[in-house]
């Protein structure tokens, strides 16, 4: 069985919630097996050693459930609107053609790659909830699905205290026609299942209030990964 190896998607910023100023590309790609651990060590040295400008970031997951037919690893690039990539200087074309030529001999195959930016994203504790789960979806209403995702965690601090929670655009190369993704981060998969659960029974009236209030949506995939690096 091959070794699960993926970068993406979870950025450190200062402040708690961030506007469509940010954004992210993502890399689907298959791993060669075994080779996770020298794929993190790579990007380790590579940007790890580097300067990248304000507010860029990669970040190393490892997908568990779901994702792209096949693919193991996706590789994550974070940055603010105008500002993508390392400072000046930090980095020569060889280098970078020696990074991206260490990578290729790792990867079996390459799959699909996205863009898009962020609308929602509220900070939470990547050593306490390192696993993930994004849902890729079509929000009939996106400004009542960001306002309601807002006023649900905000009602709710004790439930979502750590955790990541997200909401954002899907602009370049939609999967699967999907227009928009969200994402909540818990411990394991225990904890994703018994956050729902709680969400459920414990707190009933604000999810169903939260789930009124954001409008249809349609879902597309759903997908869970681990957080194994993030660097900026």
């Amino acid at each position: 069985m091959k070794k699960m190896f993926l970068l993406l998607f979870v950025v450190l910023f200062t402040t708690n919630i961030y506007a469509q100023q940010n954004a992210f590309q993502v890399i689907h790609v298959k791993a060669e097996e075994n080779s996770q651990d020298n794929i993190a060590e790579l990007f380790d040295n590579f940007f790890g050693a580097k300067k990248m400008k304000e507010g860029n970031a990669v970040a190393l997951e490892r997908i568990w459930m779901g994702g792209p037919k096949d693919m193991t690893h996706r590789v994550v690039f974070l940055w603010p609107l105008g500002g993508q990539g390392f400072e000046e200087g930090e980095i020569t074309p060889a280098e970078n053609r020696a990074f991206w030529s260490e990578l290729i001999n790792r990867v079996e195959a390459w799959g699909p790659s996205h863009a898009g930016r962020f609308i929602n994203f509220i900070e939470g504790d990547i050593e306490v909830n390192p696993y993930v789960q994004i849902w890729d979806i079509i929000p009939e209403d996106p400004e009542s699905f960001k306002k309601a995702q807002l006023e649900l965690v905000n009602s709710l601090p004790d439930v979502f205290k750590g955790r990541f929670v997200g909401f954002g655009t899907y602009d370049i190369n939609r999967p699967d026609g999907a227009t928009h993704w969200a994402l909540v981060s818990g411990k394991n998969v225990d904890d994703h299942l018994s956050f729902v659960t709680e969400l459920q029974t414990k707190h009933s009236k604000k999810f169903m209030k939260y789930i009124e209030d954001r409008g249809g949506v349609e879902l597309i995939s759903n997908f869970t990964f681990e957080n194994l690096r993030f660097i900026r």
